[in-house]
């Protein structure tokens, strides 16, 4: 993201939720069996939350960040999947998404993600937990993930991507957004190309052959341009940007569990 200090389009008041569709909780829902909320409080008054299904103290932990229009509790079904594996399960929703409260934005879509980590690795050792923990994003979910990844300095095991977008630009405008004309450039956005450059350390990408909302093509860039030598795209055929995992079947979580043996082995060889 470019320096707070510098005008961005994309902080335009017209603009800056533009991309966003934040879809609250309904009111008076239960956790499902198994999860469990847990709520932190930004400085100026946002809660962010966190909904874990948890495994084992010595398996790994998914930070999971989900896709646009979703919350954390559309994985209740698809979190017995990821136990499977075996990991916990740690989806986060963004500002005004699920139980969180306040207003996504391009500004602090990032800055959530950095705080929400710290967040679970401080319940993680309160709990006694000490697997690797790696970051997964799906559609929206990749930049906070990728950006997670692309710092070293944070130690992460591994990067799941899922439907992930290369480039920003391109996007905003097949969602109708003039983003060209009203001067809105990659450098201003996540720039997922650019720091997956910077992700060494065990990747997979999974996207659907037939996305028309994001082209497989973005998949093949981020994958051309990861450092990692064992890094793996998974290509699902026949299907499109809300069916890949009906269409994957098995092989969506296979590829995952793979993923998690390299990033189980990287944190022991740390």
């Amino acid at each position: 993201m470019i320096p707070s200090s510098t005008v961005c389009p994309l902080e335009r008041p017209e603009l800056e939720s533009v991309g966003f569709f934040p879809r609250p909780d309904d009111p008076g829902y239960r956790a499902a069996p198994g999860a469990e909320d847990h709520l932190f409080s930004l400085g100026d008054g946002t809660i962010l939350r966190l909904r874990l299904y948890w495994a084992l103290p010595k398996d790994p932990v998914i930070l999971y960040f989900h896709g646009n229009g979703e919350t954390a509790r559309d994985y209740d079904d698809q979190a017995r999947l990821y136990q499977a594996l075996p990991s916990t399960l740690a989806v986060a929703d963004y500002r005004g998404y699920g139980l969180s409260t306040g207003k996504p934005t391009w500004k602090t879509l990032l800055p959530d993600a950095t705080y929400l980590l710290m967040e679970l690795q401080k319940v993680l050792a309160i709990r006694g937990f000490a697997g690797p923990v790696l970051v997964m994003g799906r559609s929206l979910g990749s930049a906070p993930a990728i950006h997670l990844a692309s710092q070293p300095e944070l130690q992460l095991a591994g990067l799941i991507v899922e439907s992930g977008f290369a480039a920003m630009v391109p996007l905003l405008e097949l969602m109708g957004v003039p983003a060209r004309r009203l001067g809105v450039t990659e450098e201003m956005g996540p720039a997922n190309l650019e720091k997956m450059r910077r992700v060494n350390r065990p990747t997979l990408i999974l996207h659907a052959e037939q996305d028309d909302l994001i082209p497989i093509r973005d998949a093949e860039l981020l994958y051309e341009v990861s450092p990692d030598v064992g890094k793996e795209l998974l290509r699902v055929p026949f299907a499109g940007h809300n069916d890949i995992l009906a269409r994957a079947g098995r092989t969506y979580h296979q590829a995952i569990a793979r993923l998690l043996r390299r990033g189980e082995e990287a944190h022991v060889g740390r």
